[in-house]
């Protein structure tokens, strides 16, 4: 499930475009920035989500934002245009990464060590183009639950000395 889980993360937060920055920077001006990404490891994966608020923003209202995109992604399919900029961005990412000795490298220690197949370099680009808006729906599912989930604010002390 991991290809669904990062395809998932890019669609929250791949770019200004992004669900989450639209909702929760662009339209509600809660926070500076936020976003996800997953880190694929050798067992199972962690997916990070994290906010900047803004000024005078309770990070509360902040998380229930983000969630709210979450549940969205939990009802609702991608469109197929987010869907066809989503496989542009991954494929984008792919060549420019491995467009370099040392990125190619990098890419095939990285498939050996948390895969344990370094072959993953010819095949990636495949499983990523053959996930689905239903798998993608499906992952969100499974995983971004309310159970599976840690929260930490990390709030600034007002009677700190900058």
């Amino acid at each position: 499930d991991y290809y669904a889980v990062d395809m998932l993360n890019q669609v929250l937060s791949g770019g200004e475009s992004a669900r989450l920055n639209q909702r929760v920077v662009e339209n509600d001006q809660l926070a500076l920035f936020c976003g996800a990404f997953s880190f694929g490891l050798e067992d199972p994966g962690l997916t990070l989500g994290f906010a900047m608020c803004n000024m005078g923003v309770d990070p509360s209202q902040v998380e229930a934002a983000m969630n709210d995109e979450v549940e969205r992604m939990k009802r609702e399919l991608i469109s197929d245009r987010e869907l066809q900029k989503l496989k542009n961005q991954i494929e984008y990412g792919f060549v420019t990464g491995n467009q370099s000795m040392a990125g190619i490298a990098e890419s095939l220690a990285n498939y050996h060590t948390y895969f344990g197949d370094a072959n993953l370099i010819n095949t990636e680009i495949e499983r990523y183009l053959a996930i689905t808006p239903e798998d993608i729906r499906a992952a969100a599912q499974k995983y971004y639950v309310p159970e599976q989930r840690v929260t930490l604010y990390f709030l600034h002390d007002p009677n700190s000395q900058p």
